[in-house]
């Protein structure tokens, strides 16, 4: 931020985050980019990201939340971790301040874009074996097609035991993928739809196999599904059945990398909300003693519209600040809660739409986020006319103002594209609903839910900054 003196015009400029960068930091980026490579590569999935930042956590002395109602007030500095189904996790360091001034809360998503497998997918045709899918959230059906795909399946058979495997993820694994039609073919049948609808999601169908059972005979039906089905059975212990009782995920067969001559960028599948994510927990793992109790919250079902009881439209945000409360100052009464509820500071963490220089007519530049420059805050967000949309209070900016240039953080101001041309929502709204300040504070991100999206080593870097600046709460 550039500020001249004298009689000339203060003009409001935002530089590189790279030049905010001092030789002592790049050692600090690495690292922490290097811990994210690790997850984002390995966690592709909402149940993964959970067991994962579990694991961590209890290697950093976090332990479970006393039940809720027993009235036990815990000590500063006590690590707290809530988990909810196994789809979404809360950690928490309890603060010094007390319960009725509030709680400083980082709130991001898990869920990412994906490719679900149907309740009866397996299907032969045409020499092929084949699984049926249903995509989740907002995708462009076009970029699934021809890449490699890995399984990620959960399942609990008749006996009751828990079943969980991985296949694509490992060297030397066989990978699945959906079928395109030849360039040669796709004049009539596909080339002159509209690019929504170059693909349809009947059209996502995963290839399974292609070997006839050896053991049949060749005039029997269903050969090749058939020995789809021998091999999940003799590999993983599931029968046809046990697959409509599952969740089986479909996800990109790649893991993170570096983009560029550079190795500035970050390229991997899953950044849209799991940079966010990740980040806050780094953040909150560099924390100590916090002023205030801070907590982060990742949830699920964001992509959907934060339904279910792991959305961020439940009741589990409010269980989550009552058992805060609780542990805190080991009251539960409706006063203690909704006190420390009203005076409760969120950052909404999340992913926005980056300016592409590719497309750079759907964009105002003058308010757009670019990589490479740094925290972006979003006053607002939503679509059109704000619809669907939170809008920041100016007093819970003047804080963050104060924090971001004490902290040194360099930020930037920014909305998802032109007015009309689209946008999009976070989680904030749903938050705010319940009267405490939230602030969408985002990362850019390049190449939005598509299978491989990109992020700046210094914006990620700078986020955990800012999350640790946040969740120590001394401003």
């Amino acid at each position: 931020m550039v500020q001249k003196k004298n009689d000339e015009v203060k003009t409001f400029k935002v530089n590189s985050a790279w030049d905010s960068l001092k030789a002592k930091d790049l050692k600090l980026l690495d690292k922490r980019c290097a811990d994210y490579f690790d997850f984002i590569s390995k966690c592709k999935t909402e149940r993964s990201t959970v067991d994962y930042i579990k694991t961590k956590a209890e290697k950093l002395g976090f332990k479970p939340l006393p039940d809720f109602g027993k009235g036990k007030k815990l000590k500063p500095g006590t690590k707290v971790m809530f988990i909810n189904n196994n789809r979404a996790i809360c950690l928490g360091i309890i603060g010094k301040k007390p319960a009725n001034e509030g709680f400083r809360l980082i709130a991001a998503h898990l869920d990412v874009p994906k490719v679900d497998i149907k309740s009866t997918p397996l299907y032969e045709k045409d020499n092929l074996a084949l699984f049926k899918t249903h995509y989740y959230g907002g995708i462009k059906k076009f970029q699934w097609v021809t890449i490699p795909l890995s399984l990620h399946i959960f399942a609990i058979d008749k006996k009751g035991k828990t079943l969980s495997f991985v296949i694509g993820e490992k060297e030397g694994d066989p990978v699945f993928t959906i079928s395109d039609i030849a360039i040669h073919l796709a004049q009539k049948i596909q080339m002159k739809r509209l690019t929504n609808e170059a693909v349809t999601g009947e059209e996502l169908n995963i290839v399974v196999g292609s070997k006839p059972d050896p053991k049949s005979d060749s005039t029997q039906p269903n050969r090749i599904k058939n020995m789809v089905l021998k091999e999940i059975e003799k590999q993983f212990g599931l029968s046809e059945e046990d697959l409509a009782w599952a969740e089986i995920h479909a996800v990109p067969a790649m893991k993170a990398a570096e983009v560029g001559f550079d190795r500035g960028l970050i390229g991997a599948y899953g950044h849209d909300d799991r940079s966010c994510a990740y980040a806050a927990f780094a953040g909150l793992s560099e924390v100590d003693v916090p002023e205030h109790t801070a907590a982060i919250l990742l949830l699920d079902k964001e992509e959907i519209g934060s339904a279910g009881p792991n959305g961020a439209q439940s009741n589990l945000i409010m269980d989550l600040i009552a058992m805060l409360t609780e542990a805190t100052s080991g009251d539960t009464s409706f006063a203690a809660v909704r006190n420390a509820t009203r005076n409760t500071y969120v950052f909404s963490a999340d992913t926005s739409a980056s300016i592409d220089p590719n497309y750079e007519s759907a964009y105002d530049p003058l308010n757009s986020g670019y990589l490479g420059k740094g925290v972006w805050i979003s006053k607002f967000c939503g679509k059109g006319g704000k619809s669907g949309s939170h809008e920041v209070d100016i007093e819970f900016l003047a804080k963050i103002r104060k924090m971001f240039e004490s902290e040194n953080i360099p930020y930037q101001f920014g909305e998802m594209g032109k007015v009309d041309e689209g946008g999009g929502g976070t989680v904030a709204r749903f938050i705010a609903s319940h009267n405490m300040q939230v602030v969408d504070i985002a990362i850019p991100t390049l190449s939005l839910h598509s299978p491989f999206e990109l992020i700046s080593k210094a914006d990620y870097h700078f986020s955990v900054s800012a999350y640790r600046a946040f969740l120590k709460n001394h401003y």
